[in-house]
């Protein structure tokens, strides 16, 4: 179906909502569509670092043995569609719209009633319920938002299990401002009984998991770095598995061994998920904008690593892997990130940097970050838009160029250096 005028309007009203934590309110939305949350079986991941990645893994294996699996996550890389998919394929925008008129609908009635419009996340969140619904998933992959406690999909009350990638500092102005605090916003999810699985984990993030997990009467399992080791060709051993993740980057060998110990996990329960497939779907995944390789001459990469765990996890990927290699890197960041923090950790590697402007109310300017980053580089320019930044990395004669700082610009990075590239090469 085509969106009507009142349909996008509804779309746009709701984005202007922003961002309002609490479940009040995605509870009221999803309780006036019949609940479909609860007619799913529902995989919850949280994390600060690592939970895209997570999903693709687990949503590559379990589709490879035969189940039905939708996934859902934020932010979009480069369309808002891949935010909805099943199987790997996202939702059309036929699809799409027609959900977006149900929960229309819906809202009315809500509002109607004398309360708020839901926030464009909450509309989102019970959208993906709707269409996986509609869609007869086996298994649906949450992602959260934001945090968990006040997380819109922490509507969920009934999960298969819950999963926690690495917890880090990020998000402070609303999660908290300590290690702790953050933990347990993110703990929030663990609901009564339901297993949970962790990668390793800060022993203070360790601590409050635990702890939640043990007064709600839930089994938690934590993977362990002892029980793995590096072979070469990006393999790794994991106690009896040999893995060999589709994802680049040191971090994914603790996200793709929290999706084994998923994995795992999800067999005891009794789902049919074979060694052999498990191995084989962790092989396959893909997962756009992280340590994503868009060129191969030169090498151009494109990494989501927007926080300062996330920064040193990059740090120790590019020392292994570009050892004596020249280094350009592009970046674009959001003002309320700790881009000093990870200007600190990157730069020493790089010999030269480009700074762009995200297209994002929060980003911050390419002239302030790069009068930032000069306090860490020499060689820094900042560049007026995405096609510049695509032109000088290009030209400079590296034998790398990697991409970072913010989810938000990747699409546009991407499509700047495709086209610049091509262009190129026909002079």
């Amino acid at each position: 179906m085509e969106p009507t005028s009142e349909l996008r309007n509804f779309i746009a009203e709701a984005k202007a909502m922003g961002s309002l934590p609490g479940l009040d309110s995605i509870r009221r939305l999803l309780d006036r569509l019949d609940n479909p949350q609860e007619k799913l079986s529902v995989i919850h991941v949280a994390g600060t670092n690592g939970k895209g990645s997570v999903c693709s893994y687990l949503q590559s294996a379990l589709s490879l043995a035969g189940y039905r699996v939708g996934v859902y996550t934020s932010p979009a890389v480069f369309d808002e569609r891949e935010r909805f998919a099943v199987d790997g394929l996202w939702i059309s925008r036929e699809e799409y719209w027609r959900q977006a008129e149900r929960i229309r609908r819906a809202c009315l009635d809500i509002r109607a009633k004398g309360f708020p419009q839901p926030t464009i996340f909450e509309v989102d969140t019970a959208l993906a319920y709707l269409y996986f619904l509609d869609q007869h998933c086996d298994l649906v992959i949450t992602e959260t938002g934001m945090g968990g406690a006040l997380d819109a999909t922490n509507a969920v009350e009934k999960p298969l299990c819950c999963v926690f990638a690495s917890v880090g500092m990020d998000h402070m102005q609303m999660l908290g401002s300590t290690l702790e605090e953050i933990a347990a916003q993110k703990a929030g999810i663990i609901k009564e009984g339901r297993p949970v699985v962790s990668t390793w984990q800060d022993p203070a993030v360790r601590s409050v998991l635990t702890d939640v997990a043990k007064k709600k009467g839930a089994e938690i399992r934590f993977a362990d770095p002892g029980e793995i080791t590096e072979i070469s060709g990006g393999r790794i051993r994991c106690g009896d598995y040999e893995l060999s993740p589709a994802l680049e980057g040191t971090f994914q060998i603790q996200n793709s061994v929290l999706a084994l110990h998923t994995l795992l996990l999800l067999r005891d329960e009794g789902y049919a998920i074979s060694d052999e497939v498990m191995l084989e779907g962790i092989h396959r995944a893909y997962w756009p904008g992280r340590m994503e390789r868009i060129l191969s001459c030169p090498k151009v990469y494109l990494d989501g690593a927007h926080n300062l765990p996330a920064a040193l996890q990059l740090k120790r990927t590019i020392q292994k892997k570009f050892t004596n290699q020249r280094i350009t890197y592009i970046i674009g960041v959001l003002a309320d990130k700790d881009y000093d923090g990870m200007l600190r950790e990157l730069l020493p590697l790089a010999e030269d940097v480009i700074t762009v402007t995200p297209q994002n109310p929060r980003a911050l300017d390419a002239k302030s970050l790069a009068k930032a980053a000069k306090r860490w580089h020499d060689h820094v320019t900042a560049a007026s838009d995405f096609c510049e930044a695509a032109g000088l990395a290009l030209r400079g004669g590296s034998d790398v160029i990697l991409a970072f700082g913010s989810l938000s610009y990747l699409r546009d990075i991407k499509s700047a250096i495709l086209k610049r590239n091509e262009e190129m090469s026909h002079v």
